[in-house]
């Protein structure tokens, strides 16, 4: 059994039943980079509370979560994530983020987050521009969960495009072998992305909520980003 230190850049955290019936971030990224011979050590750090990792070698590999925070409207706790993004940017640090964190990443390294004019939700397909050494099993066009209001529009400096999405020009990116970040949540299961659109349903126009509830009929993929993301985040450590 092997396994790997991550430290995992919490952004936000779910409440109510979505929390009660399916765990935090912690979990559900847990969930989703288990398997029979591997066994991820997550260790949380609370951004929205000023918890700042002392340095990137603190952990051998790291993720970077979600929010319902946008980076088009900073928030004071943003200043210290961005900072350390910088500092995982210097390292090469094996560095994985997703939906928040993959703007993030995207801003603090010199790309722009600009705020959508609809919600882009449900379960759908990023079209792979790139073949990558961390793509075990090869995917041409993985169906997975988006939901966005925010997203990246222009590449950080030595941003390279690795998948498109109607509503995301940018659905994945990587710089060199260290960052490794997408616009959809792979930690979203089945179960969790139903939940979470009844609970969410009514922040969606008609058209949206309509198409997203049709989307929902899909099998995802996102055990193959998982697998994705595993790999890159243990080969790079």
């Amino acid at each position: 059994m092997s396994s790997l230190r991550i430290g995992l850049l919490r952004n936000d955290e779910f409440d109510g039943a979505l929390y009660q019936n399916f765990g935090g971030y912690q979990e559900l990224f847990t969930a989703l980079l288990t398997t029979e011979n591997f066994v991820p050590e997550i260790t949380v750090y609370d951004m929205t509370a000023g918890q700042l990792p002392a340095s990137p070698d603190q952990q051998q590999g790291w993720i970077i979560g979600g929010s319902r925070s946008s980076i088009t409207e900073p928030e004071p706790w943003m200043a210290g994530l961005f900072r350390f993004i910088e500092n995982l940017n210097a390292a090469q640090a094996p560095t994985a983020g997703v939906c928040f964190g993959h703007q993030a990443i995207a801003h603090a390294l010199g790309g722009q987050v600009s705020r959508r004019a609809h919600w882009g939700v449900g379960l759908l397909p990023a079209e792979i521009k790139a073949t990558e050494w961390w793509m075990d099993p090869l995917h041409e066009a993985p169906i997975i969960s988006f939901c966005h209001t925010d997203e990246v529009t222009q590449l950080p400096t030595g941003g390279r495009t690795i998948a498109e999405a109607d509503h995301s020009p940018f659905a994945m990116m990587a710089i060199d072998n260290h960052f490794l970040s997408m616009q959809p949540h792979p930690e979203f299961s089945a179960g969790f992305t139903h939940q979470l659109h009844e609970e969410w349903g009514h922040l969606f126009d008609e058209t949206t909520r309509v198409q997203a509830a049709k989307s929902l009929a899909k099998n995802s993929d996102r055990s193959v980003i998982g697998s994705w993301i595993r790999t890159f985040l243990t080969r790079s450590a």
